[in-house]
């Protein structure tokens, strides 16, 4: 997952932009969340401190604040490292100063250009995209999932547990921030997990990153996200070893 923030001192751009991205986001299939939207660098950093999901942020530059942008994105580094960042100005001739404060920008966009920011923005959304899955790739923590047409990208890391659905052929994958159903069995999708993977009884396959407490006695293991899953008899030595292979 991608976690989109904005920050633009000008309210009417900023509503600009955040229409925008929920149109992109509403005729895509993505992980991406539009997650702040906020018109004072302060605001966007007590969001991004409460956040350990990669982001991709769109800052002004001349933010009418303590901070510019570029030093904006100098504190954004320190709380994520590898985020994607873009600056959307007038002051293009600014950019050498991207170089002075290593912040490593993704792009800019001249906000001047009103007719072309809506595929700019477009295009540095695909992009972020593109360089998270090869990120998540090369890692073992991508996982590709066909939905209708096209394919959802997601962080195997961020999922808490696979079960199966009430519907017929579904599956429900459960995160830290909620649940999404989809088409699919677990014996299809299990292929394609990492080794922190395990099926605890003949519905539900778990991520044992996310196990807070195993108890045998009750044959219960209890999740982080508050949730918790039988463990079969039959698969009853198997997540026990699992679990002291962590």
């Amino acid at each position: 997952m991608i976690h989109i923030y904005l920050c633009e001192d000008d309210k009417r751009q900023l509503l600009r932009w955040t229409s925008i991205i929920e149109k992109y986001l509403l005729m895509n299939s993505t992980e991406s969340l539009l997650y702040c939207t906020a018109s004072s660098p302060d605001d966007l950093l007590k969001v991004r401190k409460d956040s350990n999901i990669t982001g991709l942020y769109f800052l002004d530059i001349d933010l009418r604040a303590k901070k510019n942008g570029i030093e904006l994105a100098e504190e954004i580094r320190k709380y994520d490292p590898r985020g994607y960042i873009v600056f959307v100005t007038t002051h293009s001739e600014m950019a050498y100063l991207t170089f002075q404060y290593k912040v490593e920008a993704m792009d800019f966009i001249v906000k001047d250009k009103i007719s072309d920011l809506p595929e700019q923005i477009y295009s540095c959304i695909r992009n972020a995209e593109t360089k998270y899955r090869n990120q998540l790739d090369s890692s073992d923590r991508l996982l590709s999932i066909k939905v209708d047409k096209a394919s959802l990208v997601m962080d195997q890391d961020d999922i808490v547990a696979i079960t199966t659905s009430e519907e017929y052929h579904k599956i429900v994958i459960h995160t830290l921030n909620g649940f999404r159903q989809m088409s699919g069995s677990l014996k299809e999708l299990s292929a394609s997990l990492n080794s922190h993977f395990c099926q605890c009884n003949r519905s539900t396959i778990v991520n044992l990153k996310h196990v807070i407490k195993y108890s045998r006695d009750e044959a219960l293991l209890y999740m982080n996200n508050k949730e918790s899953y039988s463990v079969s008899v039959r698969l009853l030595s198997k997540v026990h070893k699992s679990l002291k292979c962590l």
